[in-house]
């Protein structure tokens, strides 16, 4: 085996045993291979460097967008109308159209409903307040209530076609036999006892009748005074009493005859009727008493002695209001009963057919001045043709 012989260019010197290869931090940075590099810093660089690259080439894109948003948005502000080049951020509302309710139309007041005739039948109790021999309705007491609604129940029991609605028949228009300080022979109840009778009907379902009786008082200025009861309460009527009517200043109440004509009665008679519609009440009943018979057909009809009523044929027929012929006169005789039946038939039915200008009748009795004889039953009273609607009891 040879010995290796070195080359000729490498130096003599002896060479170590093991080739020692220098640190490269002692060796200098230029003169650092590529390859002797850390392999940690050429992996970063590498992708900075494309990063760096990919950014610059994205910067003329960038560019580019950004001009095409400007000009799209000039271009919509300068093109769209202003309610759609700028949209607003908050909702507009939507209007709802909602579909009206209709407005139910206007029932028409009636004035029937509620009206006490033709349906029910009224019994009545007749008085002058405080004076015991007119009638038994002189004081409010239970005792009175009790007669009335017992006497009401009769008529009842005898026809339950027509139910009864008991009532009071008060005359507030009082005739009196001296002037009075307007020489008018008559005078007024006083407004608290009008009230009181007004409140007892009022709490125990009563009907109440203002009964004028009008002495030498001035007709329809008396009616105006009392209107405004009707027209306040449904409950309250009128009646009339030509007896002690005296509108020509000729006589006096209680001592002389009277005699008045349709022409002074029919304006009552009109003045009542309105009243329903004007105040919404139900139609009112309005009684005319009739005493003594009608001067229709006789020679001097307007003279006290010949009739009461002087021309009843002439006398108003108003479907706004309720006209009762109220027979009342005063069976205190023998024979008393019959003559109150033959006038009934006479005044009532007989008239009734032949003017045909009112619809109902009436009929009035007198507990103390009939009784010794014969008071009517309330069988012999609905006998009556026509069955009378009204019916009243005085003392």
């Amino acid at each position: 085996m040879h010995p290796m012989t070195p080359p000729e260019d490498m130096p003599t010197q002896s060479l170590p045993t093991q080739m020692s290869t220098p640190s490269p931090e002692h060796m200098p940075r230029q003169s650092l291979p590529q390859s002797l590099s850390s392999p940690q810093q050429s992996q970063q660089a590498r992708p900075e460097r494309r990063s760096l690259s990919r950014s610059r080439s994205h910067i003329p894109l960038l560019i580019v967008l950004a001009i095409v948003v400007l000009l799209l948005g000039v271009v919509g502000t300068l093109v769209l109308p202003p309610t759609l080049a700028y949209i607003s951020p908050t909702p507009t509302p939507v209007e709802v159209h909602k579909v009206p309710t209709p407005t139910p139309t206007p029932v028409p007041f009636n004035p029937t409903i509620g009206a006490v005739l033709p349906t029910h039948r009224i019994v009545a109790f007749y008085a002058i307040p405080g004076a015991e021999a007119t009638g038994p309705a002189y004081q409010l007491s239970s005792d009175m209530l009790g007669q009335l609604n017992t006497q009401a129940d009769a008529y009842q029991k005898l026809d339950p076609s027509h139910p009864v609605d008991a009532g009071i028949d008060l005359v507030v228009s009082v005739p009196d036999s001296i002037p009075g300080p307007e020489s008018y022979y008559s005078h007024h109840v006083d407004a608290s006892t009008i009230q009181q009778y007004i409140d007892f009907c009022q709490q125990h379902n009563l009907l109440l009748f203002l009964d004028l009786n009008f002495g030498q008082a001035p007709i329809m200025q008396e009616v105006h005074f009392f209107l405004p009861y009707l027209e306040k309460y449904s409950f309250v009527e009128m009646a009339i009493d030509p007896e002690w009517m005296f509108p020509n200043k000729n006589g006096i109440p209680g001592v002389d005859l009277s005699n008045v004509t349709a022409a002074e009665l029919n304006p009552i008679i009109e003045a009542v009727a309105a009243i329903p519609m004007k105040y919404h009440v139900p139609r009112k009943a309005l009684i005319i008493h009739q005493y003594r018979g009608n001067g229709d057909g006789l020679e001097n009809s307007t003279s006290p002695g010949t009739a009461e009523i002087a021309d009843k044929r002439d006398i108003i027929s108003d479907p706004r209001v309720d006209v009762v012929i109220h027979i009342d006169s005063v069976g205190n005789y023998p024979g008393g009963s019959a003559d109150k039946i033959a006038q009934y038939e006479n005044w009532c039915r007989g008239d009734m057919h032949k003017y045909k200008n009112f619809q109902y009748c009436g009929f009035k009795l007198f507990y103390n001045l009939e009784a010794p004889f014969g008071l009517m039953t309330p069988q012999q009273v609905l006998a009556l043709s026509p069955s009378p609607m009204v019916i009243t009891y005085g003392n």
